[in-house]
């Protein structure tokens, strides 16, 4: 199981994103990527009513989130910050997320809103350094097994 991308978003905007394996065939917008991801899933949230989603599951990828809330400098109460890990389908996901992916996120979730809570949230090249944070996070999880052994040998 390969970790292959992690972000936040916030108000449907990506506020920082590592990609660690391509997910994609070709290139795709990020904002518009991470606008119809929010809308998913608010309106999963919404229609079901079940407390939060906790991933969505495709034929060959799965998408783990994690909601938080965040106090940004323009605003007066939390608003819905959203950790994701894109990673590849496995036969066991629901444990794989509830045990590994999930304590990751939230590890993200508040690591960010400690560095960045009640500070301008709209200028998103300040967070560029946050990925060295979502490497040290993620850590081995993101590598393949033939990346993983090479690490062993060299």
């Amino acid at each position: 199981m390969v970790i292959r991308e992690v972000g936040l978003l916030f108000r449907g905007f990506t506020l920082v994103k590592k990609s660690y394996h391509k997910t994609t065939l070709g290139k795709i917008d990020s904002d518009l990527r991470s606008g119809l991801l929010t809308a998913l899933l608010n309106f999963a949230e919404t229609a079901f009513s079940t407390g939060s989603v906790e991933y969505f599951q495709g034929n060959r990828l799965t998408i783990a989130f994690i909601n938080a809330n965040i106090l940004a400098d323009d605003s007066v109460e939390p608003e819905l910050l959203i950790s994701y890990a894109i990673i590849d389908k496995h036969k066991r996901i629901d444990k794989y997320v509830k045990k590994l992916v999930n304590p990751l996120l939230i590890k993200v979730a508040e690591n960010f809103k400690a560095q960045y809570e009640g500070k301008n949230l709209s200028e998103v090249s300040q967070f560029k350094i946050y990925k060295k944070t979502l490497d040290i996070i993620f850590g081995s999880n993101t590598k393949k097994v033939d990346q993983k052994l090479a690490g062993l040998f060299y």
